[in-house]
């Protein structure tokens, strides 16, 4: 789940220099590799772009776009189709309940994919609750906002990281519901 938490949060985020040297160096290539292996997918493969391409096509996806936001980057609206609806009243409670806080200089709502990336990596040592994080809050969102991307992200960079992660959460999903064997 850590390596899954980091590469949403290294996704969904918005690119600045972190996402570029990740990009640059192949580590962002090398965590999708070893995902893929982890969860029996193939690997993505991720367009090579400049930097600022990749924030234009951001911003028109995620953040602000004169024709509609196709997908807006919070869990919430996944979930309750609304900001500060029941999904994230419940998510913050969540954060509490596993001692997450929203770090001061985070300047975005803690339902963001990004936040909800880094919580799922952050609790490696509470795989229960990180499955649940990934399960309950970011596999909605991703079952919901994969097929707006795979239509509206004219990179294919983003739509290929979100169908890549909604494939290893159905992975995830399915070995928590299997029935298991005595």
């Amino acid at each position: 789940m850590q390596l899954l938490g980091w590469v949403t949060a290294a996704a969904f985020a918005p690119p600045k220099a972190a996402l570029e040297h990740d990009l640059v160096s192949g580590t962002l290539q090398a965590a999708l590799a070893e995902m893929a292996k982890a969860h029996d997918l193939p690997i993505p493969d991720l367009p090579q772009m400049p930097l600022s391409e990749l924030q234009a096509v951001y911003t028109s996806l995620f953040v602000s776009n004169p024709a509609g936001l196709p997908c807006p980057p919070y869990v919430g609206m996944a979930l309750d189709e609304r900001l500060f609806g029941e999904g994230f009243d419940r998510l913050l409670e969540l954060y509490r309940e596993v001692g997450l806080e929203t770090s001061p200089d985070w300047r975005d709502l803690p339902d963001h994919l990004a936040a909800v990336g880094e919580a799922i990596a952050l609790l490696d040592t509470k795989p229960a609750q990180a499955r649940t994080l990934a399960l309950d809050y970011l596999y909605p969102w991703l079952k919901r906002y994969t097929p707006i991307l795979r239509e509206a992200d004219s990179t294919s960079f983003y739509s290929a990281i979100a169908l890549f992660l909604s494939q290893a959460l159905e992975v995830v999903q399915s070995e928590t519901t299997a029935p298991q064997l005595s």
